[in-house]
């Protein structure tokens, strides 16, 4: 099992560069969300890295777009990327229409639920799916037994729990004629008590849950065959990110077994909907 990072910045990319992981999943610049780092594609051509690259393209595309996107896959295939994670079928599409061969990992979202629809994407010559974080570490282990195709599973950071294809906070603030947008970093809940960070990009709102962090069951993952883990840095510092990559090398490597009272998302929550079998 290798692990996948997502960094916070450039600067930390090529901090984390020299570290034992197997490589960097970044974000090309108004394509992609839900992650600090995003390159426009003349920064991506100039980078010198070590390690594996992937880029992630995981923002709704409109048709306004598709020639700009459609000219920023062709370059992005003559280039050496290990992979383009995709949430919009048109770049599945345009990545066939014009036998561009770029090796494409399923990532919509919450939809990569199961074997059967990971197994469709392998038909259609999809090579992996990075699953969905609403699923539990059982889900994750009976997928990859089920399915050949590789699989990436979201270990570390921030999770999702809402997200809005409008700018909320933006359309709020100048309701209550404040347009201090950065001032607004969390949305409160009375009934928890609890504070959750919200933000906008392209055009987009996320409410975030607190930061996920599966170390405790690594060496599970890793014995059940799970190809890659993916950390993400959203929101952090780059040295608190740094700790983190280290620790989670350190486990990998030495087999430890932690038991932190860490926040484990969905990883042991049962879900009522279930793929018929």
């Amino acid at each position: 099992m290798k692990i996948l990072v997502q960094p916070v910045s450039k600067k930390n990319m090529y901090q984390l560069d020299d570290k034992d992981i197997d490589g960097f999943i970044i974000g090309l610049k108004n394509f992609s969300i839900f992650q600090n780092l995003k390159l426009d594609i003349n920064e991506i051509k100039k980078l010198n890295l070590k390690k594996k690259l992937y880029i992630s393209i995981n923002k709704l595309v409109h048709n306004d777009e598709l020639d700009l996107l459609k000219k920023y896959l062709i370059e992005l295939s003559k280039l050496n990327i290990k992979g383009i994670l995709f949430e919009d079928i048109s770049i599945y599409n345009i990545n066939n229409n014009l036998k561009l061969n770029l090796n494409l990992i399923w990532n919509q979202n919450h939809l990569p639920t199961n074997s059967y629809t990971c197994n469709y994407w392998k038909e259609k010559g999809c090579n992996g799916a990075l699953l969905s974080t609403e699923l539990m570490i059982n889900d994750f282990i009976k997928i990859k037994r089920d399915t050949g195709m590789i699989i990436m599973v979201y270990i570390y950071g921030y999770i999702p729990i809402f997200e809005s294809s409008r700018e909320l906070i933006t359309n709020y603030k100048l309701h209550i004629k404040n347009n201090n947008i950065d001032s607004f970093n969390y949305l409160y809940e009375k009934e928890r008590n609890k504070f959750y960070p919200i933000y906008e990009e392209n055009n987009n709102t996320f409410i975030c849950e607190e930061i996920l962090n599966g170390i405790n069951y690594i060496n599970e993952l890793k014995k059940n065959n799970i190809d890659y883990i993916v950390l993400n840095g959203l929101l952090h510092t780059e040295n608190s990110f740094n700790i983190i990559v280290d620790k989670y090398i350190y486990a990998l490597k030495n087999n430890i077994i932690y038991n932190e009272n860490n926040f484990s998302g969905f990883l042991f929550k049962e879900s009522i909907y279930k793929v018929k079998e």
